[in-house]
């Protein structure tokens, strides 16, 4: 594996950020197109860095030939703030266009795909419903897929977190449709089913999120996405998503995994 830990500068945030990626290093002799990638976000309080720390995903991407791109947004629920910076457009738009120059890694829409944790959950499922042009996937593990139940605990949390919150929804905590998942799921569903991204979700059944995911869960099933669903018993900690990205990258890359390994073999 190829390991990069340090900071671009963001036009659309106006300043220099954290990013780490992981690159393997046999993508070029398994296929001569660019190397897939997968956008790893990060939860609320967390940075950059936190995924090669807490789990094993250097090894996994290896694994499948893939890249891994992990941005910093600090707590800003990846979203346009309404009295902040612009962390949505800098994921959307920004960031794959710096990335795919800086490392040569996919810029088709058939390459790129966003999974993340938490809040990074809620992040890189809103990328793939709002961006279906940009990205064939997304996964989001234990996420906070539900912005009204989020309004709703804010408007009743300590004055800090308050502050917090109007800072990326505004004074009156409206959320805007485009960051509603539930008004995404409509929209997006309207396209034809062969630009619609595939959908992952898993969420431990003693999560204090469960019931937010499995709200979404129902109500993704009854539209036409490719969609699965994975639950076992777990909290809101890192064996869990350790696991989760497991099983995310396998439902992204089908069988990529054994082509990879059968060409390490050849070489």
């Amino acid at each position: 594996m190829a390991f990069f830990r340090g900071s671009i500068r963001s036009k659309s945030l106006g300043m220099d950020t954290g990013l780490t990626v992981v690159l393997p290093f046999d993508r070029a002799p398994i296929s001569e197109t660019e190397c897939p990638v997968v956008y790893l976000l990060h939860g609320h309080g967390e940075n950059a860095d936190v995924w090669t720390r807490m789990t094993a995903v250097e090894r996994y991407a290896n694994a499948y030939g893939v890249a891994l791109v992990m941005p910093e947004v600090q707590r800003s629920f990846y979203t346009d703030m309404a009295m902040g910076l612009s962390y949505f457009t800098y994921v959307a738009e920004e960031l794959p266009a710096l990335c795919e120059k800086l490392f040569h890694i996919g810029a088709r829409r058939e390459d790129r795909f966003a999974a993340g944790l938490s809040m990074g959950g809620y992040g890189a499922i809103k990328l793939g419903l709002r961006c279906p042009e940009r990205f064939a996937g997304c996964a989001g593990f234990s996420g906070c897929l539900d912005m009204d139940a989020l309004r709703a605990t804010l408007a009743e949390s300590e004055p800090g977190l308050q502050n917090e919150a109007k800072a990326m929804f505004g004074a009156d905590l409206v959320i805007n449709p485009e960051d509603n998942l539930f008004y995404l799921l409509e929209k997006t569903a309207r396209l034809p089913k062969s630009q619609l991204p595939k959908v992952m979700v898993t969420c431990g059944t003693e999560d204090f999120l469960y019931a937010q995911n499995v709200r979404f869960r129902d109500a993704i099933q009854a539209l036409p996405y490719e969609f699965a669903y994975r639950e076992w018993p777990g909290t809101h900690e890192w064996g869990f998503w350790d696991q989760s990205i497991q099983h995310a990258l396998e439902f992204f890359f089908p069988g990529r995994k054994e082509f990879v390994q059968q060409a390490a073999t050849k070489r």
